[in-house]
Order: C-alpha cells, then structure tokens, then sequence
C-alpha cells in the first residue's frame, strides 16, 4: 500500500538525470520544475539499463512534498498539472538535422493529495540511461530556489562541478533557450549588459547563496556575438592549504611533455588544463596534433585549442537548439 509519509521522509538526496535532458530545452513553470524533479527522483536511473526496463513507468508524489502549493490550492494544482502534460523538452542537433520532442509526464492524476505521472515507454529511456553524461544535483537545492530560470542553471551546472575542466562556455542565444526564455519576444536581444545583470547575476547569486556549488564567470564577445563562461566549484570538496600549494615542488617534465607544454601554452591554454592533458591525455593530443598540422599551418581553425579540447573531451561542442 502506497504510504505518502514513508515516501516524503525518504526523499532521495539527489537526482541523477542524463545529459540530454539536462540540456534540453525545457519550459516549466517553477511549480512544474519542482514536480517534474520530484518525479524523476523516483526513477532507478543507471549505466546500460536493460531494454526491458522500458516499460511504461508511473511514479508518484505528494502535494506536501511541494513548496508553493498544497492541497489547498486545488485549483492552481490543477492548472498546472494540466499544462504540464502538453509540455515538451526539445532535444535536437541543426548541423546535423537532428531532433527529438518529448512530452515527459502526458498522464497526470489527482486523489488525496497524491500526484500520479505516468511516463510512456517511447521516452523512459532517454530518462534512464546515464552513459553518456549526466547531472547530479542536490533536489532539496532546487527546490529551494524559487524561480526557474535559477533551477535551470543549478542543474546544468551541476553536472560540470566533477569534470576534470569543470568550465563551461555559452552564447547568450543558446543560454536563453535552455533557461526557458522567449527567443522571438527577447527584451535582451540588444541588451546583453543588462541580460547579463538581470538574469545571469540574479541567478548565479542565488546558486551560490543557497546551494552547494560555488560558481564565477565573465562575459566576453567574439565573432559570434557575446558569450558567458562559467566556472563551477563543489564547496564541498577539500583542497589543500594555501600554505601546503605553495611548498609543493614544481613538478618535472620528461622532454616529450615539456614540448607539449609548450605547444599548448602557445594555444593559450590554461596551466590547469595543460596539466590534466599531460597526465591522461597526451598520446592522444600528439595524435590530434600530427594529424592537424596542414590544417593548424593553413588557418583552417579560428581557435584550435577549443577544437583540440572538445576532441579530447574535456570540454562541451557548441549546443544546436
């Protein structure tokens, strides 16, 4: 028997949610996202799950188990949960004419204060599989922040804080569509100071105000127009003492990585990157590098470092809306 009290008292402490949902285009309202992450904490997500796992999938919550609402707005809860079944995440890839749409939960019930969301077989997979990437997050975090936009943000963040370069580097365009925003009525288009200080600001003061992430970032513009880079801490992760960092010895290079070293200082990459490559990449670099080299000499590529370490995996291709 299904028993709502046992269910709030062992919300699970984080989601587990695959990378291409997390960077799907979604628009929820905050009530949604707080639903719809709820849900998904009820999944058994994991590495190669079996296809027969891909049934339809019926989870549930509590109305008590939501901030902003409770039994008593029944009428609110009621036209959400309506809208919310017509609500599609767009997974799709331009270059490549690509897409995907998903509508998450299209069967949603009421009874007792409990909230029953179906999901269709077609699409359970693509919220069990967590091999190619995923999120982690804290779900007490985002339900803590009230607006979506910052929900958005904290859980695609959240899924670069582990990453050897945990960095992430978006154009304005494509950060509007993942936050959900209107791209055809955008109060921002010529407003990218503003953009960055209403939306980008607010958000990332509340992230680091009441979650477990810290995150910094700066803006800058290229030929592509204006782009933010983010950087992301885990606050709780231990690093050493100051005092420790600075009597550690300099580490020696054989003369193979030192031209490495080299090579990629020249790029204009970062010494923190340099070293991760050096460690765990650098028969592959060479590889890349050697077989570039009529490519790199010709100009063939506007920023070859980026090139170089998207091949290496160490940071995210540009994302096609």
């Amino acid at each position: 028997m299904f028993n709502p009290i046992k269910m709030e008292s062992e919300l699970k402490e984080k989601n587990k949610e695959p990378n291409a949902i997390v960077f799907a285009r979604q628009s929820f309202t905050p009530l949604q996202k707080d639903i719809f992450t709820l849900a998904v904490s009820q999944l058994e997500t994991g590495f190669n799950v079996q296809p027969d796992l891909f049934n339809n999938k019926t989870v549930t919550i509590t109305a008590k188990m939501l901030q902003e609402v409770s039994e008593k707005h029944y009428g609110r809860l009621k036209r959400e949960c309506k809208d919310m079944t017509q609500k599609v995440l767009e997974i799709s890839d331009d270059e490549k004419q690509e897409f995907h749409f998903i509508v998450p939960f299209p069967e949603i019930k009421y009874k007792d204060g409990i909230i029953e969301l179906t999901m269709f077989s077609s699409v359970v997979q693509s919220f069990l599989e967590l091999k190619n990437g995923y999120s982690e997050y804290y779900i007490r975090e985002s339900l803590s922040l009230e607006e979506f936009n910052k929900k958005r943000l904290y859980e695609i963040l959240s899924s670069y804080k582990k990453r050897n370069i945990p960095v992430w580097k978006v154009y304005d365009i494509e950060l509007k569509k993942l936050l959900g925003m209107d791209i055809e009525n955008d109060p921002y288009r010529i407003r990218p100071k503003q953009f960055a200080n209403q939306v980008i600001d607010v958000c990332i003061n509340a992230i680091n105000d009441k979650t477990s992430i810290k995150v910094t970032y700066t803006r800058k513009k290229d030929t592509n127009g204006w782009y933010t880079v983010f950087e992301v801490t885990d606050k709780a992760k231990k690093k050493l003492p100051e005092e420790k960092k600075k009597t550690e010895a300099p580490k020696q290079r054989d003369e193979k990585s030192q031209r490495l070293y080299e090579r990629l200082k020249g790029f204009g990459v970062r010494e923190d990157v340099i070293e991760v490559i050096i460690n765990e990449h650098q028969s592959e670099c060479w590889k890349w590098l050697n077989a570039n080299k009529d490519n790199m000499d010709k100009k063939k590529f506007k920023n070859p470092a980026g090139v170089l370490l998207v091949h290496l995996g160490l940071v995210q291709g540009k994302l096609k809306m």
